[in-house]
């Protein structure tokens, strides 16, 4: 794979750890962000599928960039990086620009928390995300359980098209 990415995430400077509503802890944003902003470069270690199943790695730090090569941080008892605490919502204010990049979905206030919806990246044959999961995110849009498959959903590719991972934007073309 000859791409290069960072070996830790890059994360704004405006942007901080603190308790979620959500789940556990969360990234914050600690000044005004605005739509398009960037916050967010995933990096790590690039490691094949076997790794990832290897048990080896954070399971809060891994991201899959193409379907048999993800990055994650190796196991250690320090959080590492605040991607590990980015949470999910059904109606998140942040999105993906590529497979790495996260940016402001739209204007983003001081203390309020970055969100991502896993609907835009997790899909059947990521390797280490399990099928159902119960959300806790709260909004009026909330779907109650997160699948693998809630990128197939109509509303959710209306919403966020063009900013989905691309593994996944690949698999909805050819629908």
């Amino acid at each position: 794979m000859a791409k290069q990415y960072l070996q830790r995430t890059w994360v704004s400077p405006k942007l901080t750890p603190g308790k979620s509503s959500i789940h556990g802890d969360g990234v914050f944003a600690k000044k005004q962000i605005i739509r398009g902003e960037k916050l967010m470069v995933f990096g790590g270690a690039l490691i094949s599928k076997e790794q990832v199943l290897s048990g080896s790695y954070r399971s809060r730090s891994i991201w899959i960039v193409s379907p048999n090569h993800y990055l994650a941080l190796p196991n250690s008892n320090t959080k590492e990086s605040l991607d590990e605490d980015l949470n999910h919502s059904c109606d998140a204010n942040a999105w993906l620009i590529d497979e790495v990049t996260l940016v402001a979905k739209r204007d983003i206030a001081p203390g309020e928390e970055i969100t991502l919806d896993q609907g835009t990246w997790n899909f059947e044959d990521n390797a280490y995300t399990d099928n159902k999961e119960p959300c806790s995110c709260g909004t009026k849009t909330c779907r109650k359980i997160l699948t693998e498959n809630d990128w197939e959903i109509p509303s959710i590719q209306e919403k966020y098209k063009g900013h989905f991972h691309p593994i996944v934007e690949g698999l909805i073309s050819k629908r």
